[in-house]
């Protein structure tokens, strides 16, 4: 929820980590692997035809993503990006 609440800066955030050579690359490949993997699979947790409900569970998942990255990369790396937001 914190995510959500705070979109812009959370992509800001993970821009720049995606960017920074001190998170790991094993990191960034199986964030943007796994985000990527799961928007081009046909198949869903929930059926995009279900109107709003088909839409969460896909916004549910990069969230979801967005944060165990976030939380993957060094603290002193997130928390520099963050100090830079402020």
């Amino acid at each position: 929820m914190r995510l959500l609440l705070n979109l812009p800066r959370s992509g800001r955030l993970v821009y720049g980590l995606l960017r920074d050579g001190r998170v790991p690359l094993i990191n960034k490949a199986l964030f943007t692997g796994l985000g990527l993997l799961y928007l081009i699979w046909p198949l869903d947790v929930l059926p995009d035809m279900i109107p709003l409900i088909g839409e969460l569970d896909d916004l549910t998942i990069i969230l979801f993503l967005v944060d165990r990255f976030v939380a993957s990369a060094p603290n002193y790396v997130v928390q520099e990006y963050l100090d830079r937001f402020q």
